[in-house]
């Protein structure tokens, strides 16, 4: 089942998501799983509005990939879980 995702993460900046899509490998792509990617700075941090395949494919990037990736650039954990919720229609 596909799923929305709406993550804030207060401190990220532009620079330091460049950097980490930099570190990811994932300039101008996407991960496996993801099929929809949006960012940009909101009045509480970077906000990230993606859609993915399943829960396990956002849990096994989140947890190889992103986590690792944001506390080698020294980003902390968002104090907030994000927002989940399946996915109904994606047009465009």
């Amino acid at each position: 089942m596909a799923i929305v995702v709406i993550a804030t993460t207060p401190g990220m900046t532009a620079d330091l998501f460049d950097e980490s899509q930099r570190r990811m490998g994932l300039e101008g792509a996407l991960p496996a799983g993801c099929t929809q990617h949006i960012a940009g700075p909101s009045s509480e941090g970077w906000r990230v509005v993606a859609v993915w395949d399943s829960p396990e494919t956002l849990q096994a990037f989140v947890t190889e990939t992103l986590r690792p990736t944001l506390t080698g650039l020294g980003v902390a954990a968002p104090p907030a879980p994000p927002v989940v919720f399946p996915l109904h229609a994606q047009i465009g």
